[in-house]
């Protein structure tokens, strides 16, 4: 049988042990990056960045990031689905603009990159500095659910991190068991 993907293996509250000051600088300092990326797309702001080595890393990334802002930070189970859409809007902007204009590199390519970007770095930021303000266990998507939960008074779940997240949190707990 196949093992379950682990965007799906959402475990008990309380279960993944909080992280340590280290754990927690990572995150402030992931999140510091994440909150600077949206916001030097202002800067940008015009359809030649599409041009730009950084703003095509960062818009791949931001397509290969979409599930995960969705299926562990969101709590859906919609699978490699917004990774596939994202690439469809991407592609369909692009083939829009050439019909109009004749340019595959174009203002509606340019929109939906921008706001792909915006969408999931301010959402992975937002996180991540939650996840660090509160100390949030595991993966820092799921920092805006437990947030929510706490102030609701309802038990939340938590999830392991797929990211480099994960490893240090081991790291850290290991550098303890040690000493």
């Amino acid at each position: 049988m196949a093992k379950p993907s682990p965007t799906y293996q959402f475990r008990d509250g309380g279960t993944i042990p909080p992280p340590g000051p280290i754990g927690r600088l990572s995150r402030l300092f992931f999140g510091v990056g994440a909150i600077y990326w949206a916001a030097q797309l202002f800067r940008f702001g015009e359809m030649d960045a599409l041009t730009n080595a950084w703003v095509i890393g960062f818009t791949a990334f931001a397509v290969h990031l979409a599930p995960y802002t969705l299926n562990i930070g969101l709590g859906f189970r919609l699978g490699l689905w917004p990774r596939l859409l994202a690439t469809g809007l991407l592609i369909g902007a692009a083939a829009i603009g050439w019909q109009s204009s004749g340019e595959w590199i174009n203002s509606h390519l340019w929109s939906t990159a921008y706001w792909l970007n915006i969408y999931v770095y301010l959402h992975l930021g937002g996180s991540f500095f939650l996840a660090a303000l509160f100390g949030t266990p595991g993966c820092e998507m799921r920092a805006i659910p437990i947030l929510i939960g706490r102030i609701a008074g309802r038990e939340t779940r938590d999830h392991e991190c797929p990211g480099p997240i994960g490893a240090i949190d081991q790291w850290e707990r290991s550098l303890k068991s040690d000493g």
